[in-house]
């Protein structure tokens, strides 16, 4: 049941996302003179529903009057920016500067997720050369 819950599960789900994202971005860079092409992006990635993915449904429990009950709020409230979207006299819309920055968010991400997934494994290896 818990065998699912590991920074390692987590770290690799964010990196399978951040790869599928910078293959979209890497599509959207070699459309850049394609007429009338417009860029795609991934929905962001949601760690809350991941964890929920790994994790088993947990609820809280009041059990005592004298308790308090603690309210978990379902949502954050999450303000979007106005964007101005500019596109070229044949229609195509990609930016390659906004492209490129969004390469390198990906990258970034991406090396601090296999950070962690490297950690993980050095943690075990380190637990597993003691123990003997």
């Amino acid at each position: 049941m818990y065998d699912k819950l590991t920074v390692a599960t987590l770290a690799k789900s964010r990196m399978d996302w951040i790869a599928r994202r910078q293959e979209v971005l890497s599509e959207n860079i070699a459309n850049a003179n394609t007429p009338k092409y417009v860029p795609r992006d991934l929905t962001p990635y949601n760690f809350k529903e991941a964890l929920k993915q790994t994790l088993p449904h947990v609820e809280m429990k009041v059990t005592s009057p004298l308790h308090i009950k603690a309210e978990v709020p379902d949502s954050v409230n999450v303000v979007s920016s106005k964007r101005t979207y500019e596109s070229a006299p044949d229609g195509n819309a990609v930016i390659l500067e906004e492209q490129m920055a969004k390469m390198g968010e990906a990258k970034s991400a991406y090396e601090t997720a296999a950070s962690l997934f490297q950690k993980q494994f050095k943690m075990f290896r380190t637990v597993l050369s003691r123990g003997s």
